[in-house]
């Protein structure tokens, strides 16, 4: 694995690297309410597939949780604008929380992510489902080299990458935190890509042409803690290159691209020890402009939500389920929807 210096690392866990900003929230946007989903849902990461808003799995309140009320959940819903309302699609094969979805035009996927019954919540998977365009049947896809949960997803072109986050140590056989990224070619087989810059999980992504824009996250363990660094992987060329980091350390978050910017929002921050009931969940929203290299500030969002997912289409961002408090605490049901204010 590749790592970064000691002392630049210091900084990054810190997030004492200064970002080019604004600080003064952009009027140029405003938020809405959509509509809400069937049932809570946290720790979720939406597509969107044939035009179609689509999450499932995560966790949500349970008669027979695995962590803090919560377990993992089949259940999948999809969201098509123009009629307002979340209807029910094809559940899971099985209960996954952290389920990264991700499409491209033949598939939309649903990777890796955890499961496990109380005492055992944090399991990892390689597991990878599909569903084609007639929505009828998730199918099993090509599973993942190694088993990951809470990392980056992006489709570039027709390919799917997956990107740092959680793993199992070949050594302890413990869950640890990865720089590994992979690639799947052709819906067919997946193939070892260069390492991000760092190893973290709980980062956001977004895709701007060929290239895929990692943010924030955090380190577990510890002496875990959030990040601001940010970071760009260019498809064409294989490289990674720093970016302005987040104005906020911040690991919980997510982004989606609105407007030619990418939009950061919310997200939480553990206390000392990885211990989340000292933390609290962020309601900031900032925008990320790739031709200037700078944040700028958005409007707040009306509360404060972390593992939430987001998603663009039909140019407005929907923000979608994830917590009010810090942790498995106050699992949320609604959603939001950012739009470009027009001039008249």
């Amino acid at each position: 694995m590749r790592h970064l210096s000691a002392s630049i690392l210091c900084l990054l866990l810190s997030g004492s690297l200064q970002a080019t900003q604004s600080n003064t929230p952009s009027q140029a946007y405003n938020w809405t309410a959509g509509p809400d989903l069937p049932m809570a849902l946290q720790e979720v990461y939406p597509a969107v597939f044939n035009e179609r808003i689509f999450v499932g799995g995560g966790f949500t309140p349970s008669d027979s949780p695995s962590f803090s009320g919560l377990g993992p959940s089949t259940d999948v819903f999809l969201l098509n604008p123009a009629k307002e309302f979340w209807t029910k699609a094809p559940s899971l094969p099985a209960p996954r929380h952290h389920l990264g979805m991700v499409s491209n035009r033949h598939f939309i996927y649903g990777i890796g992510g955890f499961t496990g019954a109380k005492g055992s919540a944090w399991e990892i998977q390689n597991s990878v489902f599909r569903l084609d365009g007639n929505l009828q049947t998730w199918r099993t896809g090509p599973s993942l080299p190694i088993p990951l949960a809470e990392s980056v997803y992006a489709n570039v072109g027709k390919n799917i990458h997956v990107i740092g986050g959680k793993t199992i140590s070949r050594e302890t056989g413990k869950n640890v935190d990865t720089d590994a990224h992979y690639v799947l070619i052709n819906n067919s087989y997946w193939r070892k890509l260069k390492s991000a810059s760092l190893v973290r999980n709980s980062a956001a992504s977004a895709v701007i042409g060929h290239k895929i824009y990692v943010i924030g996250g955090r380190t577990s363990g510890q002496d875990g803690a959030n990040l601001s660094y940010a970071e760009v992987y260019d498809t064409k060329t294989e490289t990674w290159t720093p970016i302005a980091p987040l104005p906020v350390a911040s690991g919980g978050l997510s982004a989606s691209v609105l407007d030619g910017k990418i939009i950061v929002s919310g997200g939480e921050v553990f206390g000392p020890k990885d211990n989340w009931q000292a933390g609290k969940a962020f309601d900031v929203v900032w925008a990320y402009d790739p031709q200037t290299n700078q944040w700028q500030a958005l409007p707040d969002l009306p509360q404060p939500r972390h593992g939430h997912g987001s998603v663009s289409l039909n140019e407005q961002l929907h923000i979608i389920g994830g917590a009010a408090k810090v942790g498995p605490q106050e699992t949320l049901s609604s959603t939001l929807v950012l739009t470009p204010n027009v001039d008249p």
